[in-house]
C-alpha cells in the first residue's frame, strides 16, 4: 500500500502538467518505470507514456522496485513508489516519506515546473489515436 502523504500541488489539468512531473521523476530516478493507475498499463521508459491518455501515473525508481510492488512485497523500500494523480486544478503527489531520499528534490522539481507560465495556458494537446 501507498504510504499517507499526500502533496497537493497547484497547477493547470492538464497533459502537459503530468509530463512535466514525468520529467522531473525521470531526472531523480534516471532509471525509471512507469505505470497507468488506472489502466495498470507499463511503460519502460518516461517516452513510451501516452500522455493525453494518463492521469493517474506511477512512477518507480526502476524495475526491481516496480518488481517488488507487483509481487505486493512487505519489504518494499521506503519510497519506491511515488503516485501522480492530475486534477483539474492541481496535481497530487502521494509517497510515503516527503522528506526521505530523493522526494524532497522531486517535490521541489515538480513544484517549480507548476510555476512555469507555459504549463498554465491552455493549450490543445493532441492523444495519440486510440
Amino acid at each position: 500500500m501507498i504510504g499517507g502523504k499526500d502533496i497537493v500541488i497547484p497547477a493547470v489539468g492538464s497533459p502537459a502538467s503530468l509530463d512535466a512531473c514525468a520529467r522531473v521523476v525521470q531526472r531523480q530516478w534516471p532509471r525509471a518505470r512507469f505505470e497507468d493507475a488506472e489502466t495498470a498499463e507499463k511503460y519502460s521508459s518516461y517516452g513510451a507514456i501516452p500522455f493525453g491518455r494518463v492521469r493517474q501515473l506511477l512512477a518507480y525508481p526502476n524495475a526491481q522496485a516496480e518488481a517488488s510492488w507487483d509481487t505486493d512485497s512487505a519489504e518494499s523500500p521506503i519510497n519506491s513508489i511515488l503516485y501522480l494523480i492530475l486534477g483539474e486544478h492541481s496535481v497530487t503527489a502521494v509517497m510515503d516519506d516527503p522528506s526521505f531520499g530523493e522526494m524532497p528534490a522531486i517535490l521541489d522539481g515538480i513544484k517549480r515546473m507548476m510555476e512555469i507560465d507555459i504549463l498554465n495556458t491552455d493549450a490543445v494537446y493532441f492523444a495519440e489515436a486510440a
